[in-house]
């Protein structure tokens, strides 16, 4: 195999690093700043653009404040598995800074929808 990086393992690592940068309510910018790497260069690990070094990936998840595996286990059925591009927005939407009974009745709404009970 010729390429450096498996694709799937990169785009695995890049939507997991997303998610946890937005968890945390961090941009590129901050995140990189945090880490010692440039906002541009976290942004192209998030979209599978480049690949990152483990002393890279070692000070992200320090920045993020996550052990190391919980950015690197790709294996297959993991509970830390990527979640799909809609859950992310969702997960991001709520991750920021809302009020209790904003985010209850979101959640009534969402239950309501997919008549589920929790």
């Amino acid at each position: 195999m010729t390429e450096r990086a498996v694709p799937h393992v990169r785009k695995f690592l890049g939507t997991r690093l997303r998610l946890l940068r937005k968890q945390r309510g961090l941009s590129q910018e901050r995140l990189g700043s945090r880490a010692g790497l440039s906002g541009k260069f976290i942004g192209e690990v998030e979209r599978g653009e480049k690949s990152i070094s483990i002393d890279s990936l070692y000070h992200v998840s320090v920045a993020l404040e996550v052990p190391l595996r919980d950015l690197t286990d790709v294996r297959t059925g993991s509970k830390q598995s990527a979640p799909s591009e809609d859950a992310e927005r969702i997960l991001a939407l709520v991750s920021g800074r809302q009020r209790a009974a904003d985010l209850r009745r979101a959640y009534e709404v969402l239950r309501a929808m997919l008549g589920r009970r929790a």
